[in-house]
């Protein structure tokens, strides 16, 4: 007899969501179909459903619910890139897995012939769930003998659901509520109306009626639940990874001899991908180096492309930014793909006037040559201190905005040090001068104090002893007084905004530590 295995992600966008957006887990929160006021809500956590928000609001209607409802949107494109990356972990407890196309998350699995590497179907099931929680997702797993029986138990029940029997399947299916099932709400309303709200209530209807009354899914779903319809396990095949690989005679250290031979493993890989109607979305170069050292390189266009000298063109930035310690002997390159979209396959791409990706192939290339990290932006933060006020995020695409924002007067840039530097001996009082007007004269450094190299450069030219001199400050604006931090020891800092020498210096008195800093400056 056959066993069935059933594995459903419970609302999978939304949990898709949450893991890019962690934050988001400790307020309200919901998928929207659209970022408008007028989208429908998807899906919504447990914080927003107990404020009453539920799917199919408008998302307008969910703020005045939920004032602060976090919301978000995952295209159809990142539920499917999610799906094989699932289903790629299931294959390792069973060969066959066929993730649901009509709902994202439900997965069905062969659970036949486990016995003999599990010592039951419950550790086989509990190795499952486990496997999933580690790759940041919350799996119900039931196991059965049909079809419709496991998919019912994983959608009513949570975490794990043995049925040894087929007897014990049907009873527990028949007690199943049908708001469980996907059915569509309005066919739901109509049998609660009816006073069939369970499974079993559902199959005792005289199945002739069912189509004409209920409609082609809710017949479909009948057939199925009483086993009148033949749905067979049909396994989604297992995607080959799209790599090539080379060995070198002797090793290689050219760098342009090495793009030509990578040239020459795209244009395979491309054959297969085209085949396929794949585009590349991540390049891994493997290298094994002639010292028996490994390294590993990655360039990511700015949208999946099938452009190969776009991709050469990143891979070229990557291997001359390299200071590899020998020369290579063994090269793979891997690719990762996702489906071609619509615009990929127009034989003449349109380009708007302010085309934004070709801001994201820049930043493309930005990243190829000077790593990941090279490419970032400001994060509004809550931290006490100005410099603990933000954060840097990697920033993979320009943002779409409906129109640029019209400057007429640039704008100032505040710079701020990660660090700050700590300020010569005296350099407070002759260098920043008027300063000197703020602070009392036994809270000013001591004159033996110790200075940090780092500031010697950031001297005027009269405190280096240079014949030059700075031009008199003007007008110190300030202090700006911050204080606070108890739970860490307190801090009280004078802020100043100090022109001198043709600059305009961001300087703060550390009144614990009775030194000046200086902590940025204005551009």
């Amino acid at each position: 007899m056959e066993r069935w295995a059933c594995v459903d992600l419970s609302a999978f966008p939304l949990q898709i969501l949450l893991k890019a957006q962690p934050a988001w887990t400790r307020v309200p929160c919901a998928v929207v179909e659209d970022d408008r006021p007028q989208a429908l809500v998807q899906f919504v956590n447990a914080r927003a459903y107990a404020l009453g928000v539920r799917p199919g609001q408008r998302y307008a209607t969910a703020l005045t619910l939920a004032n602060d409802l976090q919301a978000g949107t995952i295209p159809p494109s990142q539920v499917a890139q999610h799906t094989r990356v699932v289903a790629d972990r299931l294959r390792r407890y069973s060969p066959h897995v066929e993730p649901s196309i009509d709902m994202p998350g439900v997965f069905w699995l062969d659970a036949q012939g486990l016995n003999r590497l599990y010592p039951s179907l419950r550790d086989w099931a509990q190795a499952v769930r486990l496997d999933m929680q580690r790759a940041g997702v919350r799996a119900t797993v039931s196991v059965g003998f049909t079809r419709f029986g496991v998919y019912a138990l994983a959608k009513c029940h949570q975490g794990i659901t043995v049925c040894m029997e087929a007897g014990e399947e049907r009873a527990a299916v028949q007690r199943v509520p049908l708001s469980s099932v996907d059915l569509a709400p309005d066919v739901q309303a109509r049998l609660a109306a009816l006073g069939v709200d369970t499974v079993g209530a559902f199959l005792r209807l005289p199945g002739d009626g069912i189509r004409q009354r209920f409609g082609d899914a809710a017949h479909a779903w009948y057939q199925l639940a009483a086993g009148q319809r033949w749905a067979p396990l049909v396994p989604a095949p297992a995607e080959e990874p799209q790599e090539r690989l080379v060995h070198f005679d002797t090793p290689e250290v050219n760098t342009e001899r090495l793009v030509f031979i990578v040239k020459r493993l795209l244009d395979s890989l491309m054959a297969s991908l085209a085949a396929q109607a794949h585009a590349i979305v991540e390049l891994a170069l493997w290298m094994k180096l002639d010292d028996r050292t490994t390294r590993t390189e990655r360039v990511r266009p700015a949208a999946s492309t099938l452009d190969v000298a776009q991709l050469l063109a990143l891979v070229r930035l990557r291997l001359d930014a390299l200071g590899l310690s020998s020369g290579t002997v063994t090269l793979r390159v891997t690719a990762t793909t996702c489906p071609v979209t619509s615009e990929q396959r127009r034989l003449f791409p349109h380009h708007a006037r302010r085309d934004p990706e070709l801001a994201n192939q820049a930043f493309a290339r930005l990243r190829a040559e000077f790593g990941e990290r090279s490419v970032v932006r400001a994060r509004i933060g809550n931290g006490h201190l100005p410099v603990a006020q933000f954060e840097w995020e990697p920033l993979d695409r320009v943002p779409l905005r409906a129109a640029p924002v019209v400057v007429t007067t640039r704008p100032l840039v505040r710079r701020m040090y990660t660090q700050p530097l700590l300020l010569a001996s005296g350099f407070g009082l002759s260098a920043l001068g008027m300063l000197s007007n703020y602070i009392p004269k036994a809270q000013n450094p001591e004159p033996n104090a110790p200075s940090d190299p780092r500031a010697e450069s950031l001297k005027p030219r009269a405190a280096l002893g240079s014949k030059a001199q700075s031009p008199e400050p003007r007008a110190v604006s300030g202090p700006y007084t911050v204080s606070g931090g108890w739970w860490s020891g307190g801090v009280q800092r004078d802020y100043y905004y100090a022109p001198t020498g043709g600059n305009l210096w961001w300087v703060y008195y550390d009144h614990r530590k009775r030194r000046f800093f200086l902590q940025g400056c204005v551009e």
